[in-house]
């Protein structure tokens, strides 16, 4: 069991090492997130999500959690 608790570790640390989050480009992430759903349609919206977040180094979880935000949603319907 302990072995499971290191290796979720390595992995969080290696993805926290590799992760650029800043607030400009998470922002760019998430626009190639919604173009690629454009592409593939709403169903592939995890591909569009996996594959932006390797484009952009970013953790899927965190694109998904700011796609999520309705402050995001709302904003973001403002400047169209």
């Amino acid at each position: 069991m302990a072995m499971k608790k290191m290796k979720t570790s390595f992995l969080d640390n290696y993805k926290n090492k590799i992760s650029d989050i800043s607030e400009n480009n998470l922002e760019e992430a998430v626009y190639y997130a919604f173009d690629l759903t454009d592409q593939y349609g709403l169903v592939k919206i995890n591909k569009a999500i996996s594959e932006s977040s390797i484009k952009y180094n970013i953790d899927e979880d965190v694109i998904r959690e700011k796609i999520n935000d309705a402050s995001f949603v709302l904003t973001e319907r403002k400047k169209k």
